[in-house]
């Protein structure tokens, strides 16, 4: 089966419910400040329901009392496949108007991931690795413009964003912990004791480009468009412990990246207070199936 060193590399992640999914938020709000110097504050809850993920390259080295090996991930002949990702995201958001027709913005927040895919190798029953991750900071920044407005109050826009986190997290191999698993295989090779244990982390990066149509209708605020986001994604695993006296240390690492990179969105803002106090509400399909919700006061 495939190598437990290798097993670690296990992946998450995905976007969130309420605001971005692999992708981020589009709206809240959808329009830019309008003039230099005007900000806004908001709070996002952002959820990424599912994400497909190809596997891309994975490397392994182990070290046992002065024994070292090295090679890829998968063995040759074995294949990752069925990798798929979700995500929780929470931000406070600010955004600031540099021109009347372009705005900036931060966001500041946590976020997890948990993921799964399968570990296939021939004659043998598929091995299902997933992650369970924390909590951890995650941060984005991106700008948004408005190319055009027709007489009749018609925008077009444009929104750029880039967001970066990685978080620790747990591996389960058919649902049985990686450190416990891989005692397991020492014992059933013939060691008469072992103990291991493990530190993983995945690193997320995450890139999207929006363009879109929006035009307000009293207290609503809806837009429509397309998407392209990317997302990159790093599993760092390192395995330490002791079988029958023999130190044993293992790192490994696997890469995965975004299986499709066109999407659409939809959503609006609904006005509580005109001009000032808005939620917003959107979804977004094709590359992920994600949504947002969040909260804006512009100042």
């Amino acid at each position: 089966m495939m190598k437990k060193t290798i097993l670690v590399g296990l992946l998450m992640v995905a976007l969130s419910l309420p605001s971005i999914g692999l992708a981020a938020t589009v709206g809240s709000i959808a329009e830019t400040q309008g003039a230099l110097g005007k900000f806004s504050l908001g709070l996002e809850y952002d959820g990424v329901f599912d994400r497909d993920m190809d596997f891309d390259k994975g490397s392994y080295s182990i070290n046992a009392d002065g024994f070292s090996d090295s090679g890829p991930i998968p063995d040759p002949g074995d294949s990752i496949k069925d990798a798929q990702f979700e995500s929780n995201r929470i931000f406070v958001k600010g955004a600031v108007g540099f021109h009347p027709n372009l705005d900036v913005f931060v966001k500041l927040g946590a976020a997890n991931v948990d993921g799964e895919f399968k570990y296939v190798e021939p004659g043998f029953p598929d091995e299902k690795n997933e992650f369970d991750g924390d909590w951890d900071f995650a941060w984005g920044i991106g700008v948004k413009a408005k190319l055009y407005q027709s007489p009749g109050g018609l925008r077009i826009m444009a929104d750029a964003q880039y967001l970066r986190y990685k978080v620790d997290g747990d591996i389960d191999i058919d649902g049985v912990d990686l450190a416990r698993d891989d005692e397991q295989e020492a014992l059933d090779y013939g060691a008469t004791s072992a103990t291991f244990s493990y530190d993983a982390e995945a690193k997320i990066e995450e890139w999207q480009v929006a363009l879109y149509v929006n035009q307000t209708f009293g207290n609503f605020s809806p837009y429509a468009g397309v998407k392209y986001s990317d997302m990159d994604m790093e599993v760092d695993v390192d395995i330490a412990g002791r079988f029958d006296g023999v130190s044993y240390s293992e790192k490994s690492e696997l890469d995965f990246e975004a299986d499709d990179n066109f999407g659409i969105f939809l959503g609006t803002d609904i006005y509580l207070i005109p001009e000032l106090l808005s939620i917003n509400i959107e979804a977004r399909f094709i590359d992920e199936t994600a949504g947002t919700f969040g909260l804006t006061y512009r100042f």
